[in-house]
C-alpha cells in the first residue's frame, strides 16, 4: 500500500520498489474527473503511464436554488448538483491536508486588534506578529468551539473557525446540513456558494457560513462563517463573523492570507464591537516544495 502524494511541478510522479501485483489507482485533480483505475505490475517491468484527466463541467440550475438544505450521506440521490460541487471542495479540502502531511510548513501572522466605542470611533488596540506549525490540530467537535478563558481577566476566548480540512471531516460534515446556494458575487467576482449551518440538534455555539468556490477552477476562494447561539458559548458576545480569504502561494497551491472576524457586544459598558485581521506575512517550508500540481 502506497501513500498519497502531489505529482511533481511536470505532473509526474513515481513510485519505488512496487512489488509484481495488482495496484488501485486514484489520481485526482481539482476541477476534473477522477480516474480511478486498476493496474498490474509485472515482474522486472517498469510501467509507464499516461494520466488524461477530463476538465468537470458540472451544470448549475440556471438561477439560484433556494430548496432545502441536505443532511445527511443521499447527497448524489437528492441533490445531484450540491453533491457534485460539495466533492470539489472536499477535493480542496484534501490537497490542503497532504501539503501539510507532505511539505510541512510554519505560517508567520499578523494580527491587529481594532475595538469600536459606542460612538462609531475606532481605535488599535494592540498589534503583533506569531507563528503556527502546520501540524497544529484543534479538531471540530460539534458544539464545543470556544476555548476557556483566558488573559489576565480571564475574560477572552479563542474560537474555533472553521479551517478548510473541516470540509474533508466526517465529523464536521455529519454536524452540519449543506446546501446549493448557486452563482453569487462577494467582493465584486463572482463564485460558486455553498451554504452550511448545524444540524438542528444542535443547540449549542457552533458555525454557519458559506463556502465560495472559483467557478472554473473550483478553487476555494473565500469562506464566510457566523457563530451560533454565540451568548451560550461566550456571555456578553451578540454575534461574531469572519471571512477568510484564500490565494496561491504557488501554483496550485491555496492557502487562507487574509482572515477578519468582527465580535458585536451586547453590554453598553463594552466596547460596540472588536475587530481582529490576521494577514499572512510568510510561509516557511520545512522541506523543499515541488510545486505540486
Amino acid at each position: 500500500m502506497f501513500s498519497r502524494r502531489f505529482t511533481d511541478q511536470t505532473g509526474a510522479f513515481t513510485f519505488a520498489g512496487v512489488a509484481p501485483g495488482t495496484y488501485h489507482l486514484l489520481a485526482r485533480q481539482i476541477g476534473y474527473t477522477p480516474l480511478d483505475t486498476v493496474l498490474a505490475v509485472l515482474a522486472d517491468s517498469a510501467p509507464v503511464l499516461r494520466i488524461a484527466l477530463s476538465h468537470l463541467a458540472i451544470q448549475l440550475p440556471p438561477v439560484t436554488v433556494t430548496g432545502k438544505t441536505t443532511c445527511g450521506t443521499a447527497w448524489p440521490v437528492v441533490a445531484p448538483e450540491l453533491a457534485a460541487v460539495f466533492d470539489q471542495l472536499l477535493e480542496n479540502a484534501r490537497r490542503f491536508e497532504l501539503l501539510a502531511d507532505s511539505f510541512p510548513h510554519r505560517f508567520r501572522i499578523e494580527r491587529i486588534f481594532t475595538t469600536v466605542d459606542r460612538q462609531g470611533r475606532n481605535e488599535v488596540s494592540q498589534v503583533d506578529t506569531f507563528e503556527r506549525e502546520s501540524s497544529f490540530r484543534w479538531p471540530y467537535r460539534p458544539g464545543r468551539i470556544v476555548g476557556p478563558p483566558t488573559g489576565p481577566l480571564n475574560n477572552d476566548r479563542l474560537v474555533r473557525l472553521p479551517s478548510l480540512s473541516d470540509f474533508a471531516d466526517s465529523t464536521f460534515v455529519d454536524a452540519h446540513c449543506f446546501r446549493l446556494v448557486g452563482r453569487d458575487t462577494l467582493a465584486g467576482s463572482t463564485f460558486i456558494r455553498v451554504d452550511f449551518a448545524p444540524v438542528a440538534a444542535l443547540r449549542s455555539t457552533d458555525v454557519e457560513g458559506a463556502a465560495y468556490l472559483d467557478p472554473v477552477t473550483y478553487q476555494i476562494r473565500y469562506t464566510t462563517v457566523r457563530l451560533t447561539r454565540p451568548e451560550r458559548g461566550i456571555p456578553g458576545v451578540a454575534a461574531m463573523v469572519a471571512t477568510i480569504h484564500f490565494s496561491e502561494i504557488a501554483p496550485g497551491i491555496l492557502l487562507h492570507d487574509h482572515v477578519r472576524s468582527v465580535e458585536t457586544f451586547a453590554w453598553s459598558h463594552t466596547p460596540a464591537e472588536r475587530i481582529e485581521e490576521q494577514r499572512l506575512l510568510g510561509v516557511h517550508f520545512l522541506r523543499a516544495l515541488i510545486h505540486p500540481q
